[in-house]
Parts: structure tokens; sequence; C-alpha cells
């Protein structure tokens, strides 16, 4: 018996790309005589003497498509094919069976065996050729089919997974976001009780219960019951963002700008002049008059000002100064710090960053919640708040906020309130 081998040899890289075929027969001269009909096909040919021989040669050759004669000794073709569609790593491969029997019964023998195809012999050259490159091209497409179907399901294991890490992600954020408004809860709690002492006690020294005050003091008192107040306020924000308190609607109001600039400026002024910081609020045009709530606009105007003094070194200077343009104010809060690297500035508004947290002493650290709160504040109200800056010249904020008119006031105060404190919410609840 001849053993199995290629009879028609070419170069690696070629016969890659060429279709295997295998050919079994028990007689070499039917072999030969299918070798000679397959030759000019540019088939890469394998031969088989014997079922044992085939189902060896499958399992180390192969071969994209089989020839197998029925009649043979030991192990006829039925069970040569049986046993080639029995095993997953060879049952794909077609196979063409071979038979001098043109009956009903042989060849319903060679379907249940798995064939997908007969030839009687004598076999003609040319019907060969045409069956065996139509089952050729059937096992290409369903090799490929086969291929992306893999590809499918790996990409839905894929898909599946990335589901299952994101929902431990979600939960894992959700637990997060737990510490954080508990952590929130617990702060405010602690940090509201000393503001309210401060408040009580600021309030008995302006009734003279302790004793007479002089018209400065009582100024002094003013700006303390004031800053504790602002502290409380920004307490309050805290919760209301992390859902722990109802949110305070927004009430827009035709408002002055002048006399909040004085305020800031009181407010602040102390604060810069102990920094070693030139602090000056240059007042506007007394006619400009925006649609803003007046707690929030004195509060994002604080919020600049004392970022601009924490990122300040001694002998700096700050600037404010506002104009009006069309229908809108522009504020501006002007500094000679540190400024912003060009990929952070957008980030300076993201809620929770601290950007260069070595800049500034321990005790003047934040928990990165004011220049957010601001941008939504001013959004809220219409308006927008937005930063150029170069590191190591100094930063620029500016806020804008609609001038009042019937148009900017009437629609947004019962309209935008809870939209608008949704926003608040969202953005750092994210």
């Amino acid at each position: 018996m001849t053993s199995t081998r290629a009879i028609v040899s070419h170069t690696a890289d070629v016969t890659e790309q060429r279709a295997r075929v295998l050919i079994v027969d028990d007689e070499y001269k039917n072999r030969k005589l299918l070798e000679v009909m397959l030759a000019p096909e540019g088939f890469l040919l394998l031969n088989a003497a014997n079922g044992e021989e085939a189902l060896a040669s499958a399992a180390v050759e192969s071969p994209d498509l089989i020839l197998l004669d029925v009649m043979m000794p030991d192990m006829d073709g039925y069970e040569v094919a049986a046993k080639l569609k029995g095993n997953i790593a060879t049952k794909s491969i077609p196979i063409i069976m071979l038979t001098a029997l043109d009956d009903r019964n042989a060849r319903m023998l060679g379907l249940n065996a798995g064939a997908e195809d007969f030839l009687t012999k004598p076999v003609d050259r040319a019907e060969l050729c045409v069956r065996v490159r139509n089952l050729l091209r059937l096992k290409t497409y369903s090799d490929k089919l086969t291929a992306a179907v893999g590809a499918l399901e790996s990409s839905h294991e894929q898909l599946a997974a990335a589901l299952v890490e994101a929902g431990e992600a979600r939960l894992m954020a959700e637990h997060a976001n737990n510490a954080k408004t508990q952590f929130l809860r617990a702060m405010s709690h602690e940090l509201r009780t000393p503001l309210n002492a401060i408040s009580g006690y600021t309030e008995i020294l302006e009734m003279g219960i302790r004793g007479t005050v002089n018209p400065e003091q009582l100024k002094d008192l003013g700006r303390i019951k004031r800053a504790s107040s602002y502290l409380l306020r920004l307490i309050n924000d805290i919760l209301t963002i992390a859902r722990l308190e109802g949110a305070r609607p927004l009430n827009l109001i035709a408002l002055p700008v002048n006399p909040v600039l004085a305020e800031v400026d009181s407010l602040c002024a102390l604060q810069a002049k102990a920094r070693g910081l030139t602090l000056s609020v240059a007042p506007c045009d007394e006619k400009i008059v925006v649609a803003a709530d007046a707690e929030r606009f004195q509060q994002i105007l604080l919020n600049l000002i004392t970022n601009a003094i924490k990122f300040t070194g001694k002998g700096g200077n700050i600037e404010v100064c506002s104009d009006g343009y069309d229908d809108v104010v522009r504020i501006r809060v002007k500094d000679t710090g540190v400024g912003v690297r060009a990929r952070d500035i957008d980030r300076v508004f993201e809620p929770f960053v601290q950007i260069d947290r070595h800049l500034t002493a321990d005790t003047q650290q934040g928990v990165g919640l004011g220049l957010s709160i601001s941008r939504e504040l001013a959004r809220a109200m219409h308006g927008d708040l937005t930063l150029k800056s170069t590191e190591g010249i100094g930063s620029t904020f500016t806020l804008t906020l609609p001038i009042a008119s019937e148009a900017s006031l009437s629609p947004i105060i019962e309209a935008s309130t809870s939209a608008d404190v949704s926003s608040l919410r969202a953005a750092l609840a994210s």
C-alpha cells in the first residue's frame, strides 16, 4: 500500500493558498486516474489507500475536500464517512462518495453517513471538476461564516464581560457616592455647630449684652455675621447637591451690580490685605442691572475672589471689573497668580478636582466644589463662567449674566428652577 503523500509539491506559501483534496481508494490505478483528472485544476492532491490511512491523513493534513471510494476492504467508505462526520475536527470537510453502484439504496447509505455528493464510476472528468469546485466554494463560504460566527460569539462574550464590569463599576461608584454623602453629612453637621455659635455670639455682642460696642466694632460684627451666613449657605449647597436636602429655588430679580460688587469688596478686602495682595474692585455703570439671584450672584463672586487670593502670591494684584455688552454683563476677576496649564483649564470646573494642591497651604485647600458650583449657578441663571489662564502669569475668570428685562426674568423664575437645580445636582453627583 502507498503511504499518505503529496502528489504536487510547491513552495510553502503557495501550498497554504491551494485547496487540499484527499483521494481515498484501495485501487492504485483509480487514485492515479483521479490525480490526472484533477492536476490541471491546481489543487494540492493527497491520497490514501484505505480507511485507516484516510482517517490518519484527515487528522494530520486537514484536507478541504475528500473523494472517498465506497467499496474498500476492512473499512468501507460509509464507515469512514461516518467516523469523519462524527469527529468535531473533521466533520465540516465535504465528502464526495465514489461508487460503481448507481442505485437509490447506495446513495441513501452515503447520505446517512454524511456525504455531501456522489459520483458514479467511471467518473467523467468535467463533472468531477465542477462538483469538486462547487463543494470547495461552499466549504470556503462555510469556513468564513463559521469564523464570523466565532468572532460574533467572542464579541458577545466580551460585551457580556464588559457589562458585568460596568455593573460592578456602577456598584462601586454608588458605594463611593454613598460614602461621599455620609462624609458630607458628617462634615456639614460638624461645621454647622460652630457656625451657629459664631452667629449667636455675634448677635449677643451686637445687642450690647456684653457691653457697649462702638460703630467700628458694629461694622466688624456685621462682617462676621455675613461671612458666617455665607459659609452656612455653602454647607447647605453641599447638602443640596448631595441630595440630602431640598434645593432652594432660584429667585431671579432685577439686581443692580454695583451694590453686590461693593459688598464682596468689603468681605474680601481684609483677607487680601492679610495675604499681602492688592484687591481693586472697580464699580460699573450704575444703570447696569442683571437678572440674577442676589445670594447666588454674591456667592459666585466671593468664590472667584477667594480663589484668586488663594492662588496669588504675596505682592500680587487682583482686579474686578465689569462691562455691559448687548444683552449681557461680563464681570471679570483677574489675578497675577500661578495660572493654570492649558490642559487643565476645563478640569478646574469639574467637581472634587483640585489642580496642583501643592500650590496652596493645607489650611487653604478645599474640596474642589467652589468653581464647579459657581459655573452651574451661573448657567442656572442663563449665564456662564469661563476661564482664560496662562501658567505662571495669571488667570481671568469671566462671569456672564443676562441684563434684566421682562424676557430674562419672567420665564426663568417659574420654569427653570427645578431643571437648573437638577443640572447643579447632576454636575456633582457624577
